[in-house]
């Protein structure tokens, strides 16, 4: 029932590790990945010592945060089937009358958006990552990346990983159509990235 919720957004730490519990009482909560977060709560967890990242959302009267949502955890579903390389998998869905979760995996590393954008957009070896990265989802059938910086961690040995599928469509549930149109929307904004590099 939604009366056993703590306060969905409480920065409190102990009702946070309560939300965590109830969600699964295997996992043990570190710390919030994004406290500011308005439709989901994203929550570093543990699972017996493993990193994991633990993705809550609470069913609300909003259609645009549940069906965001919903896209994340079939493109998340479509990429684990085809073993998508450098994109962080989901380990467990969680259902609730309440709320739905995700687990995904921790990547260790710098989230894209504490690095220079300047220092980011023209690194020829990122932009040839994310190139394959978007690659590779096209040809599993998921589209519609989206990119923002914080979707991407830089490894220590530079290698990106996508740790964010929120917004991704893919073509056996949103029609071949619709996939095609978002691919090239993908592709538009890799190439315009290598032209802004290449001028340089």
């Amino acid at each position: 029932m939604a009366s056993s919720l703590p306060p969905f957004f409480s920065q409190d730490q102990h009702e946070i590790a309560r939300l965590v519990s109830i969600v699964d009482p295997s996992l043990q909560y570190d710390r919030d990945m994004n406290p500011s977060g308005s439709s989901c709560r994203t929550l570093l967890v543990r699972q017996e010592q493993v990193p994991r990242v633990l993705k809550i959302h609470r069913h609300s009267t909003n259609l645009w945060d549940d069906t965001y949502f919903n896209l994340e955890v079939l493109a998340l579903k479509r990429a684990a089937e085809r073993q998508v390389p450098h994109v962080a998998h989901m380990t467990r869905h969680y259902h609730s009358e309440d709320y739905e979760a995700l687990l995904k995996e921790f990547i260790p590393g710098i989230p894209g958006n504490e690095i220079d954008p300047d220092t980011l957009f023209y690194d020829w070896t990122f932009i040839s990552q994310l190139d394959q990265i978007y690659m590779n989802l096209h040809l599993a059938g998921i589209a519609k990346v989206s990119f923002l910086p914080r979707k991407v961690v830089i490894g220590e040995d530079n290698d990106v990983t996508l740790v964010d599928l929120s917004s991704c469509v893919v073509n056996t549930e949103h029609g071949l159509g619709r996939f095609v149109q978002e691919m090239h929307q993908d592709a538009r904004f890799i190439s315009r990235l290598e032209r802004q590099v290449a001028r340089v």
